[in-house]
């Protein structure tokens, strides 16, 4: 088959979607067909980023969104216009990782091309509002939800053949986003070997503690992803601040994004920066060693769909302390693979914990790697390749 996969999001910029494009795209090319990723980005920003280049990938022409935070996205005013440039491609079926402009694209190539269109929907939009209109999320944030659920998700909903979803969770609230068709769950996978240890040796882990000003001793408390509001960073930082031991700690915020800034100036105002390192972006390559130095990976976020770093942390043999939520039970087992808090009280009790009481740790680390070998690459790309075949199928009758 010739595959297209439409994005908003793919590389320079990192995040869960790009990772399951990824993942797919190789799995795909593994099982013998072409793939082409259609996006727009900065054409400055695409020359220099050499990861583009492992891909076949179409830089559709765009523009910038007018907001600051979505300064990493573009948008294309007349779709119309490039599908002359997705008609050379001879797609046999289209799938569609995003609900914006690109959506918009595909939408539009499907009907004249007569492509069949399948769409996944990775992101639940409630806690990502206040980046089209901090104003309207705060005030009239039912209202606006509906309204962007509709207008987006329902109409690449309504033009798909099928619909891919990662988790129940997702599932559960397809009607509230408008989703009415044949949807499958399908979580996504990931390349689980290039985090295991046998790929991280010890004396990166220690270069790069050193690098970083860790010594050798200190428990090290990593969150790893983007630094944005929906990740409900403050509240890791504020019970970590709260600690009784954090002389023997150090907090690791590893990544980029939108608040990143505003989060180093709050370290500062609690007095805790001799205490939390930030490294700021991070290139893929070089994410698996930041899992390897930490003891226990912690994040609060409450807007995951999956949790990919989630499963990159067990993958990586890193127990995960993370916020009670119904979209990662499938992944996270409680006092097995990893620990469930449910508030900052709750995340402070459980920090002080597991410094207290090293076997726990030791005993749940133990069962990590296994826990994430239904993840895997092969898996996610041959449950896809199904789909498309079948969407091909319905398509014709």
């Amino acid at each position: 088959m010739r595959i297209g996969i439409f994005t908003d999001q793919f590389y320079p910029y990192i995040s869960g979607v790009v990772t399951s494009i990824k993942m797919l795209y190789e799995g795909l090319q593994d099982l013998g067909h072409e793939v082409f990723v259609f996006s727009s980005i900065d054409q400055m920003k695409a020359q220099a980023c050499n990861e583009l280049n492992k891909y076949n990938f179409v830089n559709l022409p765009g523009k910038p969104y007018p907001f600051k935070d979505l300064k990493d996205y573009q948008y294309t005013k007349h779709p119309k216009k490039v599908i002359p440039i997705i008609a050379k491609y001879n797609l046999d079926i289209i799938h569609v990782h995003t609900e914006y402009s690109i959506a918009k694209i595909a939408r539009v190539a499907g009907k004249k091309l007569h492509i069949p269109i399948v769409h996944t929907l990775h992101t639940l939009y409630e806690d990502y509002l206040r980046y089209v209109s901090p104003f309207f999320d705060k005030y009239f944030h039912k209202i606006m939800f509906k309204t962007l659920a509709k207008k987006f998700v329902g109409k690449i909903s309504k033009a798909s053949v099928i619909e891919i979803v990662p988790t129940k969770k997702v599932l559960d609230l397809a009607s509230k986003y408008y989703m009415r068709g044949d949807i499958r769950v399908i979580p996504t996978g990931i390349m689980l070997d290039r985090f295991y240890s046998s790929n991280c040796s010890e004396k990166e882990s220690k270069e790069l503690k050193k690098t970083l000003g860790i010594p050798e001793q200190q428990f090290v408390f990593g969150y790893i992803g983007r630094t944005s509001p929906e990740k409900n960073i403050i509240t890791i930082i504020d019970a970590y601040a709260k600690l009784q031991y954090k002389e023997n700690s150090v907090l690791l915020i590893v990544g980029g994004g939108p608040q990143l800034e505003e989060l180093k100036e709050y370290v500062k105002q609690l007095g805790i920066e001799n205490k939390v390192i930030f490294t700021g972006f991070i290139d893929n390559e070089l994410i698996p060693v930041y899992y390897h130095i930490c003891d226990i990976f912690v994040n609060a976020s409450k807007s995951e769909t999956q949790g990919l770093t989630y499963i990159e942390s067990l993958a990586s043999s890193l127990p995960v302390l993370v916020q009670k939520d119904e979209c990662i039970e499938e992944v996270v087992q409680n006092y097995y693979n990893g620990i469930y808090f449910d508030g900052e009280e709750d995340l402070i009790l459980k920090m002080e914990e597991i410094q207290k009481a090293p076997t726990t740790l030791k005993n749940i680390k133990a069962n990590t790697r296994k826990s994430c070998r239904k993840y895997s690459k092969a898996h996610y790309a041959s449950s896809v390749e199904k789909v498309y075949k079948e969407a091909i199928e319905l398509f014709k009758k």
